[in-house]
């Protein structure tokens, strides 16, 4: 295990100003005196015109989407960066008016709308897994050209500068915050979530989301629920995850419930993926327990992402034997 620690000095947060428009409006949310979500899209369904939607919308500005900074006197520690440069931007210039002068970029998977904004950090430290170094090296004259996901294009791909290896942990000492920083292969193989063990905090990535996780790895659902299980014994309570309800968020996160919700959604899908009429299942009937628990809410733009698992499981699965999930922890 690694470990590094960052001095700190003093930190007052300031006010946040004006972002540059209403579909992007970045907002402060402090979830303590060392944690704070910045927060935008989330719009009711009546206010968004009928898709197609490019990346940014359908992924991120939809369903909500919110990066985390740990910060403590002049030294931060940046969870992710949104999809465009300009809300990047708006985050650091927020965060040095508070009297941040040193950032730490950490990323929690390579996908587009975790590293729109990854340029504003050129200048500092830009850590993730190994494995998101790889992808995006490979990735970056595609998502450059605007032709990975479709345009916007993300140009210049600002890479990650340091790769932590499977099976590691990372502990950074953000002035006397305490970060530990895992490789997960949940949701994406090459994911990194961050753990605040003296708040029993977890800042999920994409890990799990609220309504349900977009199934980006079909053929990987029964290591990531085992993984999922086992993330869910770390000791933590309260979970963040980058897209989730705000109001949820702002209140300090979701229980341990959330974890349960995205085990029993994505069990769900597989097992059910022989089924004659899978593809026409509404998302109704995957999370239905979950909403009723209070786990998740019912969100409309995951009407989306639903259809799209299922065709993914779909094809995944189709000449597959359905595992066993029973024997799973």
């Amino acid at each position: 295990m690694a470990s590094f620690a960052f001095a700190a000095s003093s930190l007052a947060l300031a006010t946040p100003a004006a972002a540059q428009d209403a579909a992007h409006a970045v907002r402060a949310i402090a979830i303590n005196d060392h944690l704070t979500a910045f927060y935008q899209g989330r719009p009711d369904q009546a206010s968004v015109l009928p898709g197609p939607y490019r990346w940014p919308d359908y992924g991120a500005i939809n369903v909500g989407v919110a990066t985390y900074v740990i910060h403590d006197g002049d030294i931060a520690l940046v969870y992710d960066t949104f999809t465009d440069t300009a809300s990047a931007q708006w985050v650091r210039d927020w965060l040095t008016k508070a009297g941040v002068k040193r950032f730490i970029l950490a990323t929690s998977h390579w996908h587009l709308d975790h590293i729109g904004g990854n340029t504003v950090y050129a200048d500092s430290m830009r850590i993730a897994t190994e494995a998101t170094r790889v992808k995006l090296t490979a990735k970056r004259t595609a998502i450059e050209a605007g032709t990975e996901e479709g345009p916007p294009a993300i140009r210049p791909l600002i890479l990650p500068d340091v790769g932590i290896a499977p099976d590691s942990e990372v502990t950074l000492m953000i002035g006397a915050v305490k970060t530990r920083l895992h490789p997960v292969a949940i949701h994406s193989a090459d994911g990194l979530v961050i753990e605040l063990p003296d708040d029993k905090l977890l800042l999920a990535g994409d890990t799990v989301e609220d309504t349900a996780t977009f199934v980006d790895e079909p053929a990987t659902v029964p290591q990531q629920y085992r993984a999922l299980g086992a993330m869910r014994g770390w000791g933590f309570t309260r979970i963040l995850p980058n897209h989730g309800n705000p109001a949820v968020i702002a209140q300090g996160g979701y229980g341990l419930g959330l974890i349960d919700a995205t085990r029993d959604y994505i069990r769900s899908l597989v097992e059910h993926s022989h089924d004659a009429d899978f593809q026409k299942q509404p998302l109704e009937n995957f999370v239905s327990a979950a909403v009723k628990r209070g786990d998740v809410s019912l969100w409309w733009s995951y009407r989306d992402a639903h259809a799209n698992n299922l065709a993914a499981v779909a094809k995944a699965w189709k000449d597959k034997p359905i595992p066993r999930f029973d024997a799973a922890p």
